[in-house]
């Protein structure tokens, strides 16, 4: 019985380490960014209105269900009219990126646990993290001239400060630079 119970142990820990070494390297030039993803991810591009008026959102998503500690991956991409950033402040940026926490706080009926002004590659972001009802939502958000980046993390409570989360979220890329 304990060789069974030694080679089920041992055949998770090969499983566990197989998985977390094969993420896979996403890049789009169209898209402008690469990421890692623990699987393949699919892009699919949606209409929605906003305040200025209707943007494609590409999604670039993976959401693997059954073993892993995360429910959902994702990269999004909105481009807001060139026209609304031609010669703007970093105060305007900043409200900008303050309407997106703000925009995603709504939108899921979270509570906001903590945000962090950053950068990335030269450009402004925000790093927050929002409780909802069975779990945390992990957002990076880049303004990127009139390009904002969302990258984001969805796992239930009791999964909350996985590694995967670090990894993804560290792995996320513009390929512009300032």
């Amino acid at each position: 019985m304990k060789k069974i119970a030694l080679l089920v142990f041992t055949l998770l820990i090969t499983l566990n380490f197989a998985t977390a070494q094969n993420w896979e390297k996403y890049k789009s030039q169209d898209l402008a960014f690469t990421s890692l993803f623990p699987k393949t991810p699919k892009l699919t591009v949606q209409k929605i209105l906003t305040a200025v008026g209707e943007l494609d959102m590409h999604m670039v998503m993976y959401a693997p269900g059954y073993g892993d500690l995360n429910a959902v991956y994702s990269i999004i991409r909105s481009d807001y009219p060139k026209d609304q950033f031609e010669d703007v402040t970093s105060e305007y940026n900043n409200s900008v990126l303050d309407g997106a926490v703000n925009g995603a706080i709504n939108n899921v009926k979270g509570t906001l646990v903590y945000e962090k002004k950053i950068t990335l590659n030269g450009y402004p972001g925000r790093e927050i993290k929002i409780q909802i009802d069975q779990g945390y939502i992990y957002m990076n958000a880049y303004l990127v001239e009139n390009i904002m980046y969302i990258s984001q993390v969805i796992c239930e409570i009791g999964n909350d400060g996985n590694k995967s989360i670090k990894r993804f979220m560290d792995s996320f890329d513009i390929i512009k630079v300032k």
